[in-house]
């Protein structure tokens, strides 16, 4: 089904990043010139072509937007490019959503590269001297002509590009147009463009929240994106059959939000994914994968179990999992994030106790029918464990399927400092709240 909502939707006011506001955003960003280059080919439906539009406005809602400041751009491709108006042209930010409103899809084929071409000249028309100059392409589908060397000339100019696909996008292309894994996303859907705004802004913004990122040695105030430190996390993760694959499925986005913030390399941050039923099983190892894209696949790829609760058996299995013959650095931060839905079929506090004397950080999220003395015992104390009442479902604010949990706090301290998701803003906002412990909604608090 089209209109399938396969990522969840979060509500981001009910956190911010470390560094930037998620009402505000960088609301004093100095300078900069940033263009938007969105495919309108026939691809994209009417509908997912507005959600495109939503999106833009957005991200231009979150920066302070003047004819000296940050300036916003449009141009519009499908076989050939179109500019739909140039960053100077609006100098305000109603005038700049007004104009995005009004644009029209244009229908046809997908010629990226020849659209890259085009940003080339028109960031040149109205350059300012040592201004970050950014890009946001967003695509949906494999580009009609080649787009590796149209994407160079443009970072040789000192464009920094952010490559965005949906859907259908193509992996290998949008890392040849955005030349690096940390400016390359991918989401299922245009809804679910709203995921990643805060990325793209948080690798934007400085953490003042003041500047922007540029590349190195072309902008005066230069302030290096947010580098996480040396970490082993290990998700293991409840497969059981009282888990609907919907619910599984927004599991394994969560997961691929986790990946998609965090900072992955063999001396950063190591990911490692195993999963629980009747039986342990292992998906990867924490030194198996060592980039985003192949974290992203991998996790695509994982099979529910369905079967029993053994969480006890399962802690016994991850513990290893730590250790160097299987990936582990035991001389940095190492954590277990444990996801169940279900009371544990068997005992889980001394499995659980041993991890801990490995000096492992263990954090308990519980959902639905979890028994919370159980997710203390795995925990070791309540202040590590965050727990629900609802399945994986948005719910409407004030349902009470909201996260609870003492362990929201030093999640959030946690997920600050690893630079993966940012620390909770407990203010609530009316509508559609984040939903309970165990949705990704809410699983964000991770």
């Amino acid at each position: 089904e089209r209109n399938m909502k396969i990522w969840p939707k979060i509500l981001l006011r009910y956190f911010t990043f470390p560094f930037v506001s998620s009402q505000l955003g960088c609301v004093d960003t100095e300078e900069a010139d940033i263009y938007f280059l969105i495919d309108g080919s026939g691809s994209i439906y009417p509908n997912d072509f507005q959600d495109m539009k939503v999106f833009m406005n957005e991200m231009i809602s979150t920066f302070q937007v003047s004819a000296n400041g940050v300036r916003f751009g449009v141009v519009q491709y499908e076989s050939t490019p179109q500019t739909e108006f140039t960053i100077s042209q609006y100098n305000s930010v109603k005038q700049l959503k007004e104009a995005v409103r009004n644009i029209q899809q244009l229908g046809g084929g997908t010629s990226t590269g020849d659209a890259l071409r085009y940003m080339k000249s028109l960031f040149a028309k109205a350059a300012r001297d040592s201004v970050p100059k950014l890009l946001i392409v967003i695509t949906d589908g494999e580009s009609q002509d080649q787009v590796t060397k149209a994407a160079e000339e443009l970072r040789q100019e000192g464009i920094v590009i952010y490559a965005i696909g949906v859907k259908n996008a193509v992996e290998k292309e949008l890392k040849d147009i955005a030349g690096t894994d940390d400016r390359m996303f991918f989401v299922n859907d245009f809804d679910s463009l709203k995921l990643i705004k805060h990325d793209i802004v948080q690798d934007i913004c400085s953490p003042d929240g003041k500047s922007m990122v540029a590349p190195e040695g072309s902008y005066p105030k230069i302030l290096h994106k947010y580098r996480t430190k040396s970490t082993d996390i290990i998700l293991l993760v409840d497969s059981s059959e009282s888990i609907r694959p919907v619910d599984f499925q927004k599991m394994k986005d969560f997961m691929q939000l986790i990946v998609n913030r965090s900072d992955i390399g063999a001396d950063k941050v190591q990911i490692g994914l195993l999963q629980f039923s009747s039986e342990p099983q292992e998906e990867f190892q924490l030194n198996r994968y060592g980039s985003k894209a192949d974290l992203r696949r991998a996790i695509s790829g994982i099979r529910q179990i369905k079967s029993g609760t053994m969480t006890g058996k399962a802690l016994t299995f991850a513990s290893s999992y730590f250790d160097e013959p299987k990936g582990g650095r035991p001389r940095v931060k190492q954590y277990l994030i444990v996801i169940t839905d279900g009371e544990a079929q068997d005992i889980v506090r001394e499995p659980a106790e041993t991890i801990r004397g490995k000096g492992i950080t263990i954090y308990a999220i519980g959902v639905l029918h979890a028994n919370n003395s159980q997710l203390v015992d795995i925990a070791g104390s309540q202040d590590k464990v965050a727990w629900g009442s609802q399945p994986l479902l948005l719910l409407p604010h004030g349902s009470g399927g909201d996260l609870k949990g003492p362990g929201l706090h030093l999640l959030a301290r946690w997920q600050g400092r690893l630079g993966a998701l940012g620390p909770l803003n407990h203010r609530r906002s009316p509508g559609v709240a984040a939903v309970a412990a165990g949705s990704p909604g809410a699983l964000a608090v991770i």
